[in-house]
């Protein structure tokens, strides 16, 4: 039979992450994915690197996690990510009050923020609504590339012996005893059915881990909530834009390369295969989204496309906008089961955090001594400077930053 030390169900960017942590600390480790990677919302969401901002009043631990993870990411994975830089804006129909319980949530969660002037917001996003737009910040935003980064890890495990099976579905959970010793899988292409052991399985299936941890007998609250997004056809902001308030829908615009991506709506929803839109969910996007930037809709829409957010709801917890957007490590030893745990919530921004976390406590248990290196080493190989000026002389800026994945 098949074998490897630990088995991780989910290619998203929680999974990849764990399997380049765990690559590296040196042990034999498998990544199962039922479809493609990065098939779900970790490709499925408007690429924003957060500051932590948008956390900064209701959950400053999750600001706190954002920030210092936000450098980190550009540092080891400065090809992924363009620092475009963000910007708060409170509109004339925001609470005043908001702003500073805003300005004071940033403070205490280590944000760097700067106040402008209105006349300086314009000048650099001068498609802002001059009617409504009343104060703006700046703020450590950035624009970042999941496909490349989560791709970026996987490359990068595969070089400490990593290894994953795409396509492969897992269908069952083998345990004697009350401990995990493999997991019984089907290949989605030629339905071959076989199973594969290990010594520990880790559960980081996204909106789906609820029902990975049905197939061990065990239950996981997790609620997908769907987020609908719209792509346009021009750079319509040259950072990201977010309004300052309440988090709510349409409120966020983040430039890649040569287009916009407005979002996002929540709407929980029973199954995380629910990545359905609507022309109501559209309209009511635009609709908030006017209020900051007026001709919007003079802008051409390249497509509408919708995510499943794996929102954690601990007993008597939240759901939807109300739910933290922090993440849940379960070990379920606690549940009667050795050898099985559970990552559950999170951001693309936390992703190798949450990774690194769920590593220490698997290499705690296989009594593994390497210490976690993956915010200090570079997704990829550096390029030498001298290497990167040649380049420019032939290639764009961003060009060159390519060049050296």
């Amino acid at each position: 039979m098949e074998r490897a030390t630990v088995i991780i169900v989910g290619g998203g960017a929680t999974g990849v992450g764990i399997l380049r942590d765990l690559a590296m600390r040196g042990v034999e480790v498998l990544l199962i994915e039922k479809r493609d990677l990065v098939n779900g919302a970790s490709s499925r969401f408007h690429g924003l690197l957060h500051s932590g901002g948008r956390y900064a009043v209701k959950d400053q631990e999750a600001a706190r996690e954002c920030i210092i993870e936000n450098t980190i990411l550009r540092r080891i994975g400065r090809s992924c990510v363009e620092p475009v830089g963000g910007m708060f804006v409170r509109l004339d129909s925001d609470d005043p009050d908001y702003e500073e319980q805003w300005v004071k949530g940033c403070k205490d969660s280590g944000i760097e923020i700067t106040p402008i002037t209105m006349e300086q917001a314009f000048a650099m996003e001068p498609l802002l609504s001059r009617k409504h737009a009343v104060s703006a910040y700046l703020i450590p935003d950035a624009a970042i590339d999941g496909f490349r980064m989560s791709w970026q890890n996987v490359e990068s495990a595969k070089r400490y012996g990593g290894k994953f099976k795409t396509y492969t579905e897992i269908i069952g959970v083998i345990q004697e005893n009350g401990e995990v010793h493999g997991v019984r899988v089907r290949s989605n292409i030629t339905g071959e059915e076989y199973e594969i052991g290990c010594d520990i399985l880790v559960n980081a299936a996204g909106g789906w881990a609820g029902k990975i941890a049905a197939l061990a007998g065990l239950e996981v609250s997790v609620q997908p909530d769907k987020g609908t997004l719209i792509a346009f056809n021009q750079r319509i902001v040259n950072h990201v834009v977010n309004r300052l308030h309440k988090s709510s829908d349409g409120d966020i615009f983040v430039p890649h390369g040569s287009i916009t991506i407005l979002g996002t709506s929540s709407m929980s929803v029973p199954d995380p295969e629910d990545t359905s839109t609507s022309r109501a969910e559209v309209e009511n996007l635009l609709k908030i989204g006017e209020q900051t930037f007026e001709n919007l809709r003079d802008y051409r829409m390249l497509r509408v496309f919708a995510g499943s957010r794996p929102l954690y709801i601990p007993p008597g917890g939240a759901s939807g906008r109300g739910a933290s957007r922090g993440f849940a490590i379960v070990d379920h030893a606690n549940d009667g089961l050795k050898g099985m745990m559970t990552i559950v919530g999170g951001k693309f921004t936390t992703y190798r955090l949450m990774a690194e976390k769920i590593t220490d406590r698997i290499c705690e248990k296989l009594q593994v001594k390497e210490p976690c290196r993956t915010a200090e080493e570079p997704l990829v190989p550096e390029v030498p400077e001298a290497e990167r000026k040649q380049a420019r002389k032939f290639f764009p800026a961003f060009g060159t930053d390519l060049a050296a994945a």
